[in-house]
């Protein structure tokens, strides 16, 4: 896989160069494992990261139950897909409906831009009281069920120091915390396109 070319592509630096050391050892964060990626065209991303040697993604446009913004809660929809690369998970994301979100952060000429990065956790609810604590506000949370598997995601305003957004997601399988594998979401986006 053509490692420098994808991470050229999404915005230049590794994972583990976005978020600092200290700042992941201060929280008791995971390390980061996602890019996320904002983007005009979803499916025209898809093919050319596709053809820089991601692995197959996973694209879906779902409702994003429980999405409060600001304390506000809305119906909103997304359009998301899923795919790996050398260095972590890349997630797709379209304008959405409903929300400003993550329309306001797509270039006038919709290029691919780092949105956010994102850290698994097993300790959402303890994290959504500390990072406000300590100047990091929540801006966003909600939650996507895929069949048995449940995404509950927050969104914190790091922006100041990191550069990005911070998500911190937390995810269920039959109630247990089981973050998707590489292996499990490119035999997902084959099953998709096998299915149509």
């Amino acid at each position: 896989m053509p490692t420098q070319q994808i991470t050229r592509k999404l915005g230049g630096k590794t994972l583990t160069q976005l978020v600092p050391a200290d700042f992941l050892t201060h929280f008791e964060l995971s390390p980061p494992a996602q890019y996320g990626m904002v983007c005009g065209d979803v499916a025209a991303e898809i093919d050319e990261l596709e053809a820089l040697g991601c692995t197959p993604f996973v694209h879906a446009n779902m409702d994003a139950p429980g999405w409060t913004e600001m304390g506000e809660k809305k119906k909103v929809k997304v359009e998301m897909a899923m795919g790996y690369t050398d260095d972590g998970q890349i997630e797709l994301l379209g304008p959405g409906a409903n929300t400003d979100f993550y329309r306001d952060a797509i270039p006038k000429s919709g290029t691919l831009t780092l949105h956010h990065v994102c850290c698994n956790q097993n300790n959402l609810s303890q994290l959504k009281r500390r990072l406000p604590k300590n100047g990091y506000p929540l801006y966003l949370e909600g939650g996507i069920n895929i069949g048995l598997l449940s995404t509950h995601f927050a969104y914190f305003d790091t922006r100041d120091e990191l550069g990005v957004w911070l998500e911190i997601a937390q995810y269920r399988l039959l109630g247990r915390h089981t973050p998707p594998t590489e292996a499990f979401i490119t035999r997902l986006a084959k099953l998709q396109r096998r299915l149509g």
